[in-house]
Order: C-alpha cells, then structure tokens, then sequence
C-alpha cells in the first residue's frame, strides 16, 4: 500500500513555501502555529516518541497542490497546509509505532489533539477476538474505540462503497459516530481497508472552522486512512509474531519477559486509576528432589499442572508467568495487600489438595511457599514506574526466602517504605 503512495509522494515544505509566497507573509506565522501538535508519547513507558531534526526533508503521500486555487484565499491556504502539516507529522509516527496500544493512544489522543479535533473514534472488525488480546489497555479509551465481530457493522457506516468521506452534521450517521460529543460540526470518515477488505473505520470530529473542507482535503485523509491501515497491519503482525517470544515452552504460560512487560502496564494503570496492586511470587518447595526422584520429564509435567491448576484458581484480569524452574509470579490488578493475602492462602491450600497423578500409577503431592508485596499509589506515589517494579520484584522475592526458610508452605509478606519507591 505504501509502495503505491509513494509515486505520489511530495516535500510538504515546497508546498508550504509556494503557498506562503501567494498568500502573503502573515500566512507563516498561522500555520506555524496551527501546526503545533502534541508530542506523542508511549503509554506503557510515558516517553516521548524521537522526532526528526527539524531540517530534515518530510516525506509526505499527497496529491499535486493546486497552488493557484490556493492564492485566492490565505484563509483557505491556512487550513489546507495545516492539513498537509499535521498528516506529514502523522505519517512519521505510523511509519515507527510497534505497538497495537501505542498506534491506538496515538489516533485517539494525541494525533486529535494536535489536528484541533474535539474528538476520535476508531472501530475495528476484530471477529476471533485477536485486537482484544494484543489491547490489554482498550478499557481507557472507552467508547472512543469498538471492536466489531460483524463486518456489516462497518459497512454501514459508509453510504456507497467504503471510502473518505466528510460527513456533515445533519447527517444522520452522526447519531451513531462519535457518541458523547457536543462540538463536532461535521465529522471525517476513513475507511481502513486491507486489499478488498474492510478492517475498520477511522473517524475525526471536525469543528465549524474544520467543516470548510472540500474535496482537496478530502483526499489528503484517503491517504491518512491508507497510512493507519498500512500501520494497523504492520503493528498487529509483530505483536503476533512478538507475542510468541513471551510464552514459556514448559508452562504453556508468560515468561519471565512478559512478566516485566505486564508489570509495567499494570503499575502505569493502578496509578492512573489509583487502585492498588499485588505481586505474589511462588516456588514449588523441594522441586530438587522431585527432580532427582521421578526425572526432568516429570518435573516439567508438574509444573506444568501447577500452572494449569493456578490458572483455574485466580480471576481473569491476573496475569501469571513461569519466570524459573518451579517459580511463578501473579499479578493482581486492583488488589490491596489483605485481598491479596487471602488470594495467596486460597491458592497455597488448593496446592496442598491438589494430587497430581503423572500418568504412569504415581500421586504427586506438592506445596507451595510465596513471597507477597502489594502497592497502593495513595498511600505511596512515586515518579518512576521502573524503579517501582525491581523494587517490588526485589521485595517479594526476599519475603519469598523468608517463607522458605521457615520450612516453606507459608507465605510471607513484605512492605515498601516510602524511602523504597
């Protein structure tokens, strides 16, 4: 797709120069101005996105500019180079974001915020639920983002054939797009489409100074469409292919590095609700002598029943890796240090209960021991996330020890002090 734009490809600064040269000096220092946008950041780390030096060509996907239509309006010049502005900025970021929930925040936060837009939307046709599992964070954007299984749902919202159009605000599709906004005097839809397929929508509100486009501009969000579809595509494939790397071979669960990966999202999203967070770190007691005892194979075939058995045990928004030989780690969203106390005794019985026969006549019986640290961002807030998780992956593993030493089948709490985190 981008191999196709790309015959069509212009320098946005010679369009800005002949435009400010037909429509006056004071045309300059408007479109800078309205070319401010926001700097995008990642959600999960909160960095900003690293921009090009300021003198470097901006290769952008748009049609020739008709340079004398231009010149009879500085007005109307003004709003198309800011057009041309903003989806050159656009078009940077969607060439480098690697992340479904990065590419998201980006077209429902920052790149509206930076365009002018009161409002985005995004729906995508997700019909075997893969979007949803590479989205772990789709509940922030709220209604602004809608995940389709029904692939009609999507073509309904165009009037003919998908393509971008500019919808006015006495159409009646404005009922169903852009739920909840008051400010909108029009909307832009583009369709986001792979080859003949339509794999989602992508919407803009437009305020009544926005409502003025016309055709030109029209055309400059077909190609802001064919760029977020080309990165929709581009993203989901490395999540998928990435997501692969984050499951252990034993446990058929996270690993160590998904683990990590959790953790920050989930130390970003308790202090953004302000909810607290659990850890538990588990260790299968005497898996050494299980080890020696009945074999490797049998070893792994136990953990990876543990694993099964934990899973069955906690709630669905807690996440479980295999980050050693017989450790595990659980992270429980939204959960105090008491709830998640109770979560660890639950599961420390259950193990104790649990008979794992190993296929050939023999009963397995285990125990575990767990090291427990919770976080609650009122109690204590921090300024780095990063330092947040070691701390807390240091301090559970210590109270870990501690259970172990005391014979193991127990689990030991540890707290964070304010001089920790």
């Amino acid at each position: 797709m981008l191999r196709e734009y790309s015959e069509l490809t212009i320098r946005v600064k010679r369009q800005r120069s002949v435009v400010q040269r037909r429509s006056g000096a004071g045309l300059e220092s408007k479109v800078r101005k309205m070319s401010d946008p926001k700097k995008p950041r990642d959600p999960q780390t909160g960095d900003v996105w690293p921009e090009r030096g300021s003198d470097a060509p901006i290769e952008m996907t748009s049609l020739p500019v008709d340079a004398d239509a231009l010149s009879t309006n500085p007005s109307t010049a003004a709003i198309f180079v800011h057009v041309i502005d903003q989806l050159a900025q656009a078009q940077r970021t969607l060439l480098s974001v690697k992340s479904l929930s990065t590419l998201t925040k980006y077209l429902l936060e920052d790149f509206p915020g930076g365009f002018g837009s009161p409002r985005a939307e995004l729906v995508l046709h997700d019909p075997q639920g893969n979007l949803a599992s590479l989205l772990p964070i789709r509940k922030l954007f709220g209604e602004a983002l809608t995940l389709h299984d029904d692939s009609q749902a999507l073509y309904r919202l165009y009037a003919n054939h998908p393509e971008a159009e500019l919808v006015s605000l006495d159409d009646r599709r404005m009922f169903h797009i852009l739920p909840g906004t008051t400010q909108a005097a029009g909307a832009v839809l583009m369709p986001l489409v792979d080859g003949n397929r339509l794999i989602g929508s992508y919407h803009l509100a437009l305020t009544e100074e926005m409502a003025r486009y016309d055709e030109r501009e029209r055309e400059l969000f077909a190609m802001l469409g064919g760029l977020v579809a080309s990165a929709l595509l581009r993203v989901v494939e490395f999540q998928q292919v990435d997501q692969l790397a984050l499951i252990d071979p034993v446990t058929e669960v996270g690993n160590q590095r998904a683990f990590r990966r959790n953790m920050q999202r989930e130390i970003l999203w308790a202090r953004r609700v302000e909810q607290p967070v659990g850890l538990l770190v588990l260790a299968i007691d005497d898996l050494d002598n299980l080890a020696r005892t009945y074999g490797e194979v049998a070893c792994q075939f136990v953990q990876r029943r543990v694993s099964q058995r934990l899973c069955s045990c906690l709630r669905g928004t807690d996440y479980i890796a295999h980050v050693s030989p017989g450790h595990f780690t659980v992270l429980l969203p939204n959960c105090s240090e008491l709830h998640a106390h109770d979560i660890a005794e639950r599961l420390r019985l259950e193990m104790q209960e649990f008979a794992i026969d190993d296929g050939q006549g023999a009963i397995l019986h285990i125990t575990l021991s767990t090291g427990l640290v919770a976080w609650d961002p009122r109690v204590l807030p921090i300024e780095s996330t990063e330092h947040l998780a070691q701390q807390m992956e240091s301090e559970s593993e210590a109270a870990l020890h501690r259970a172990l030493r005391e014979g193991g089948n127990t689990v030991s709490v540890a707290r964070l002090g304010i001089l920790m985190v």
